[in-house]
């Protein structure tokens, strides 16, 4: 299982955020190999995986001796590693080349970090982090104002930014799938977009591996 003869290794599932580097590499069509450790279950702070991923945290990518454990950051490099730069012409400009960035920042500080992994923190992982009822209450109005307010003029018939599947797709499908979880309810042209997402092979053969 290699690609440019040198095995790809991804240490973790079970999250949302473990979910996007398998759907790439499936979308990719990549061999690899799955290290099946769960977040907060111990494996995380062995002393091998501490070795390769200082911070404890999952995902981590290893493609022969390259490192890299920040999620979009290894869905950019796996799309780079093979080329996969079939665009369209909104997609290579200027313009879109920064809305692409402005998506990909929104999506992963304004719905994960700021919003939904608040959420899971005080409400799923209260023994750790202490419970809050407000800090969830907070979280949630706010995940879905920000959802709405940046989400207002796209119809979502499509994909996310541009006419071709991309990274954005990934990162704002797994974020919804995850609000999904949390009992937040979606708007109708959401909940399509996301079934539509689910339809895609690699989505459902990255699931298998992540979440089974």
């Amino acid at each position: 299982m290699t690609v440019q003869g040198k095995k790809i290794q991804v240490w973790g599932v079970g999250t949302a955020r473990t979910m996007r580097v398998h759907w790439m590499l499936h979308e990719l069509k990549l061999p690899y190999e799955t290290i099946s450790i769960k977040a907060r279950s111990g494996e995380t702070q062995s002393i091998t995986y501490l070795d390769i991923n200082p911070k404890g945290k999952i995902p981590t990518l290893v493609h022969e001796k390259f490192v890299l454990s920040e999620g979009f950051a290894i869905l950019r490099y796996l799309s780079n590693l093979v080329g996969h730069s079939k665009k369209d012409s909104f997609q290579l400009s200027l313009e879109g080349q920064a809305i692409y960035d402005e998506w990909a920042s929104f999506i992963l500080m304004e719905l994960d970090a700021t919003s939904l992994y608040v959420i899971r923190r005080h409400r799923d992982l209260e023994e750790i982090y202490g419970r809050s009822s407000e800090a969830v209450d907070s979280a949630e109005k706010y995940f879905e104002r920000m959802l709405v307010t940046r989400c207002r003029e796209v119809d979502f018939t499509g994909y996310v930014w541009g006419d071709r599947f991309s990274e954005i797709d990934i990162l704002f499908t797994t974020v919804l799938d995850w609000a999904h979880f949390a009992g937040i309810k979606l708007e109708d042209k959401f909940a399509r977009y996301a079934r539509r997402m689910h339809s895609r092979p690699a989505y459902q053969r990255a699931y298998d591996v992540n979440y089974t």
